[in-house]
C-alpha cells in the first residue's frame, strides 16, 4: 500500500476524491487539511469542484497566515486552525455533508454507535458543536471547545461532521465509520428495538487475532496465484466503492489450491490495497512479514471443510447489519434472485463467530452458502469471488428492499409452495 508514500498534498487529493466518489459530500462541500512537521496546514481549496481535485490544487497555509498555491485555501481554515491547537496529537481533519451524519447535524442529537464492534471501537469520543457561521473564527472557538474536551468526532449543528485522527487515512476510517453508523442507526430503528453490543461481547470482539502462523521461509508467486491476488484486489475495491466493504472493515479471501489461500492482511485499508499486499496462507504458514486479517481463522476452517468453496467474504454492509442487530429473522424469499443466491440465511449469535472455527465453517454448505452472524458479520461463500461478492451484493440489495417496502405496505414474502417450486426448477434441494 503506498498511500503514506505520498505527499501531504497526493493522500490529501486522493482521499477528498474517495470522499466525493462514495458520494459522502457534493462537488464543493467538506474540507479536509493535513498538519505537517513545520507547522504548515495542507487543506483543500476554496470552492473547488472535488470530483476533479488534483495535488496541484492543494494550498499550504503557513503558520503566520501566509499561504503557498493555485487557489485561495478552504474558508474553513480557522477550524482547522482551532482543533490542531485543540488536539496536538491530531495530524489530519477531514470535514464533510454526509447525508445520514446531516440528519443527526439537523435535529443536533448523536447516532447510536453499539449496534456492531467495529463502531463501537471506533466512535467512542462524539460531542455536537453550537451552530455558528461557516467560515467564522466564532465557528473555529466552538469546535476547539469540543475537540478541547477529548473528541474524535463532532457534529456540528446544522452543518455536518468533523474528525480528526494521527493520520489521513485514520482520520478518513472514523469519518467513514462515523457516516455508517449514523446510517445503521437509522436502518435499525425500522426493525424494532435493536440488540447492543456488550462490554464482555466488545473486549472479546477486540482480542481476536489470526492463528499463530508460522512465517513461510520461501513462497514463488505463480501464474494462477497472480491472477487470483489481481481479482481479488479488484473486488475489494468494488466491494468498497458500493459500500459492501469499508476501508477498516471486511475481509475477503480466495483459496488458490488445496493447501492454500489468499486473505486481506490485518490493519490495512481495503480500497486501497495492492497485490503484493494480500497474504498467502499455506498450512500453517504464511509469508513472512505479513499479518492476515483477523477473521482469516474461520476462513481457513472453510476452506478445510468444503472443497468446493473457493472464495468467502465476510463483512457488515448497513442494511444487512440492521438485521444483524434486530431481533427480526433476515428473510431471503422476496424475490425470485433473493431465495435463488442466497437461500434460506440462518442467524447465529456473536458467540459463535467469536468461538470456534471448525464449529461456524461446519454452518456452511451448498444450501446453506451464507450465513448471519449477530452484530458483527454476513459470511458469504461461493465457487469463485464474483459469486461469493454477488452473495454479498444481493444480500444488501435483500435486507434494502425490504426495509424501503416498509414505508410503501405490508411486506409479502413468497410463499412456501413459490419457494418450493424455485428448489425444484433450479435443483436448489
Amino acid at each position: 500500500m503506498k498511500f503514506f508514500n505520498q505527499s501531504p498534498a497526493e493522500q490529501i487529493a486522493s482521499v477528498m476524491r474517495r470522499v466525493y466518489d462514495r458520494g459522502l459530500t457534493t462537488a464543493t462541500g467538506g474540507n479536509i487539511s493535513m498538519l505537517d512537521e513545520n507547522g504548515d496546514i495542507w487543506i483543500t481549496p476554496k470552492g473547488y469542484d472535488k470530483g476533479s481535485l488534483t495535488h496541484e490544487d492543494i494550498v499550504c497555509v503557513h503558520p503566520d497566515g501566509s499561504f503557498t498555491g493555485k487557489h485561495e485555501p478552504s474558508s474553513e481554515i480557522f477550524f482547522h486552525r482551532a482543533t490542531y491547537r485543540a488536539r496536538p496529537d491530531f495530524r489530519a481533519v477531514v470535514h464533510a455533508h454526509p447525508v445520514f451524519c446531516i440528519a443527526f447535524s439537523l435535529t443536533r442529537t448523536l447516532p447510536r454507535v453499539d449496534l456492531l464492534p467495529d463502531t463501537l471501537s471506533r466512535c467512542k469520543n462524539m460531542r455536537l458543536s453550537k451552530y455558528a457561521m461557516m467560515g467564522s473564527p466564532e465557528l473555529g472557538e466552538n469546535m476547539f471547545a469540543e475537540f478541547s474536551k477529548g473528541a474524535d468526532v463532532v457534529f456540528l449543528e446544522n452543518h455536518g461532521v468533523c474528525v480528526g485522527g494521527e493520520n489521513l487515512l485514520v482520520a478518513y476510517q472514523l469519518f467513514e465509520t462515523i457516516e455508517f453508523s449514523a446510517k445503521l442507526d437509522l436502518l435499525s430503528r425500522k426493525l424494532g428495538e435493536p440488540r447492543a453490543v456488550t462490554g464482555e461481547q466488545l473486549t472479546r470482539w477486540n482480542a481476536q487475532k489470526a492463528p499463530d502462523y508460522q512465517p513461510m521461509i520461501r513462497h514463488t508467486v505463480g501464474e494462477r496465484e497472480q491472477e487470483i491476488r489481481a481479482e481479488m484486489v479488484q473486488k475489494l475495491r468494488r466491494g468498497c466503492e458500493h459500500a459492501l466493504l469499508f476501508g477498516a472493515s471486511g475481509v475477503c479471501s480466495a483459496r488458490v489450491d488445496a493447501d492454500s489461500f489468499l486473505v486481506t492482511p490485518e490493519g490495512m485499508d481495503n480500497a486501497l490495497l495492492e497485490e503484493n499486499d494480500l497474504v498467502l496462507v499455506r498450512n500453517f504458514a504464511a509469508e513472512a512479514g505479513k499479518q492476515p486479517a483477523a477473521e482469516s481463522a474461520l476462513h481457513a476452517a472453510i476452506y478445510k471443510q468444503h472443497a468446493s468453496i473457493h472464495a468467502v467474504f465476510s463483512a457488515a454492509p448497513a442494511n444487512v447489519a440492521a438485521f444483524a442487530s434486530a431481533k427480526e429473522r433476515f428473510e431471503t424469499s422476496t424475490v425470485p434472485e433473493s431465495y435463488y443466491m442466497l437461500r434460506s440465511v440462518p442467524t447465529r449469535p456473536m458467540e459463535d463467530f467469536l468461538g470456534d472455527p471448525g464449529a461456524n465453517a461446519a454452518l456452511f454448505s451448498e444450501k446453506t452458502p451464507v450465513v448471519l452472524f449477530e452484530n458483527c458479520r454476513i459470511v458469504t461463500t461461493g465457487a469463485s469471488l464474483f459469486t461469493a461478492l454477488d452473495r454479498l451484493e444481493v444480500a444488501e440489495a435483500t435486507a434494502a428492499s425490504i426495509l424501503v417496502a416498509r414505508d410503501a405496505g405490508k411486506v409479502i414474502f413468497l410463499s412456501e409452495g413459490e419457494i418450493q417450486a424455485l428448489k425444484t426448477t433450479f435443483h436448489l434441494e
